[in-house]
């Protein structure tokens, strides 16, 4: 491969060495030593793999787009242990994997083969692990390739190789480890042989210090990427620093102090710094308080500063019923924007087990917020906001005003960026707001926590108050359970900007459910009302859930869920239907039989265009461990209608999809 600058850093481990490594020890060493004076190796651990997928898809719209794909794997995987002189001194662990694999797609407008070779290893050494020295070390190299040769001229290839070394300290009042890692990434991608390709060769290293006591828990780590390809130069340095402490004293009394750094340079440069402070006083049997006190900055196109500070003072009375009053504080600075928020409250909680055989909980609050806004225009960032998908899968961004082009969305960890059009839709709202809409087939799911980065532009400057008031009502009787919440808020105008800026919302919940159990069965249902509403924009969702769940004397676990779930926004009406069957059979002890129905279905209505989502999915899979044979087969047959008005990309489908893979373990 041709390469823009010379590669640095990784110390090339030739891919023939591990495997001279096995044969040397199982030359030198026929089987298990009894005495440890020497190399001893322990049963080795070998086994065969195949693997076969197969997918037939059937376009009913344009027959032309319809094909047939064909995968299968085979290889080895050797897993080797054992130990020098002796076990607590010095043990390793030696696993290689190679694979073949060939591809063969066809389809009325091309068919092409495609042939794979996948090299895998991972060697691993651990050294005083077992002595009564003070520290111990591990050392590991492994090496992951995946390279793939097209008919039509195609390639992808893909390597991956690290190093890592940890040093530990075995000290039992605070252990600390040491360790330093480097990796290589380098992937080249070629669709034709008159494409030129893309390229992508990343080296990193980085250094990582963690200690942990009861009270104490310390870790320090940098790292830096030089991106080898010049054409994207993606280099960055990044500083990570963690520290927090926890005090405790007399009867229920802690103070928990936490400090988060995070600095990143080059590429996509942004600096944080968060403090917290948490403290908890018990005063006497039936008092304590609590203060909490957050400073958080953010410094990457422009810089700002949020600082929070909150005093509550909670009364209990015979541990059933709890009264909380508080103060608090706000003040956000930004090269844009000035904003001071304080703020006082009143709660009360109620709280009693054994309540007529169950169990109640009630509880209500009042707010009151004063906000004084001073913008000077401009735009604020907003890094890395947490969301949970709902089943309807629309999330109402926290902010106005937001740059459409800014929206970056992520899993929970950001290691993964989603893409607009293909996993989700961004809305313009009422009264400026954003709605991520996700799409159903895409890589998010109902239940995913996700993370949106983005801009938005500042409000003007206003001043206002809000009033939040909030009750909650629930019973709990083990076969019926029944909760009501409210929270609502409203803003009122003092001086400034008009009352379109303003922001009145309110949150109710609203659901029953019924629990039996007879026999060997259990039945549920579960009935929920869901309201929002955002500024001029609100939502209303109905759910109704039912599951049924029964066991027969054939050890056949059967199972039946349906959802049914209505929407009504200002923009869209949705309707959701779904339906799973299925059913565990174990007609021997190491076989398992799992037979399963799904069907699904949206229906979007008012949006740019009405819309239907069918899915309905059949399927059976096996697995059966016989000796030292293991045996996984599936087959699934999956169609789907995809249904836009006054639109020409219709989807109607038709998959079959038969996955077979057998394992053959040898030692």
């Amino acid at each position: 491969m041709d390469r823009s600058r010379p590669c640095q850093g990784v110390s090339r481990v030739p891919v023939f060495i591990p495997l001279i490594f096995f044969v040397i020890c199982r030359w030198l060493v026929g089987g298990p030593a009894d005495a440890d004076d020497g190399l001893v190796l322990y049963p080795t651990e070998a086994e065969a793999i195949f693997r076969l997928d197969r997918t037939d898809l059937e376009n009913r719209s344009d027959s032309s787009l319809s094909s047939r794909e064909t995968e299968w794997e085979a290889g080895v995987r050797i897993k080797q242990e054992g130990h020098f002189v002796d076990r607590d001194f010095t043990r390793f662990l030696f696993d290689i994997e190679p694979l073949y694999s060939d591809n063969k797609f066809e389809s009325d407008s091309f068919n092409e083969n495609t042939t794979g070779k996948d090299f895998n290893y991972l060697l691993l050494f651990g050294f005083l692990k077992g002595t009564p020295g003070p520290v111990s070390l591990d050392v590991q190299a492994l090496r992951t390739s995946n390279t793939l040769d097209g008919s039509l001229g195609s390639r992808y290839e893909n390597v991956v190789e690290g190093n890592q070394a940890i040093l530990r300290t075995k000290s039992v009042a605070f252990p600390i480890s040491l360790r330093y890692k480097e990796e290589r990434l380098e992937q080249d991608f070629i669709s034709s042989v008159n494409n030129s390709g893309t390229q992508r060769d990343d080296f990193s290293k980085s250094w990582a210090l963690q200690g942990r006591s009861s009270k104490l828990d310390v870790r320090l780590e940098h790292k830096t990427l030089d991106d080898l390809v010049i054409a994207t130069d993606n280099d960055y340095d990044l500083d990570q620093a963690n520290v927090s402490h926890r005090l405790t004293w007399g009867r229920d009394s802690e103070l928990w102090s936490r400090i988060d750094y995070f600095n990143r340079t080059g590429y996509l440069a942004n600096e944080r710094l968060t403090l917290d402070e948490n403290a908890r006083i018990r005063h006497t049997e039936n008092t304590f308080s609590r203060l909490n006190y957050r400073y958080y900055s953010v410094v990457q196109n422009v810089e700002t500063d949020n600082e929070f500070i909150k005093y509550e003072f909670n009364h209990e009375i015979y541990k059933n019923l709890t009264n909380n009053f508080n103060l608090n504080s706000n003040s956000l600075r930004s090269d844009n924007e000035k904003e001071d928020v304080l703020g006082a409250g009143i709660e009360s909680r109620y709280r009693k087990q054994k309540f007529f055989g169950g169990s109640v909980n009630a509880g209500v609050g009042l707010d009151y917020w004063r906000t004084d806004r001073v913008s000077s225009g401009g735009l604020i960032d907003v890094i890395g906001e947490s969301y949970v998908v709902p089943l309807n899968g629309a999330l109402t961004l926290t902010y106005r005003l937001i740059v459409l082009s800014s929206i970056v969305v992520t899993n929970f960890d950001g290691s993964v960026v989603y893409i607009d059009g293909l996993d989700y839709t961004v809305n313009t709202l009422a009264d400026n707001f954003t709605e991520i809409l996700i799409i159903p087939g895409g890589q998010i799911n109902t239940g995913d926590t996700i993370q949106v980065s983005y801009q938005y532009a500042t409000s003007p400057s206003q001043e206002f108050s809000t009033t939040q008031t909030r009750y909650n009502l629930g019973f709990d009787l083990n076969w019926m359970r029944v909760s009501h919440s409210d929270r609502r808020s409203e803003d009122s105008p003092i001086a400034g900007a008009d009352t379109s800026f303003l922001n009145d919302t309110r949150f109710t919940l609203t659901d029953l459910e019924f629990r039996w159990e007879l026999f060997s069965a259990e039945m549920l249902f579960a009935a929920e009302r869901r309201f929002s509403k955002t500024g001029g924009t609100q939502s209303t969702t109905y759910t109704y859930q039912q599951r049924f769940s029964w066991k027969d004397n054939r050890k056949i676990n059967w199972n039946l869920s349906l959802v049914e779930s209505f929407t009504e926004q200002d923009i869209r009406d949705s309707e959701l239907y779904s339906l799973d069957l299925w059913a565990d059979w174990r007609p021997l002890g190491n076989m398992t039989v799992r037979p399963s129905l799904g069907v699904w279905k949206r229906e979007d209505i008012g949006d740019q265009f009405d819309s239907t989502d069918e899915f309905v999915t059949a399927g059976l899979s096996l697995n059966w461990n016989y000796r030292k044979l293991v045996v996984n087969f599936s087959y699934f047959h999956n169609k789907r209608d995809l249904i836009r008005e006054n639109s020409v990309s219709d989807t109607k489908t038709d998959e079959d999809r038969i996955m077979f893979k057998l394992t053959r373990k040898f030692l």
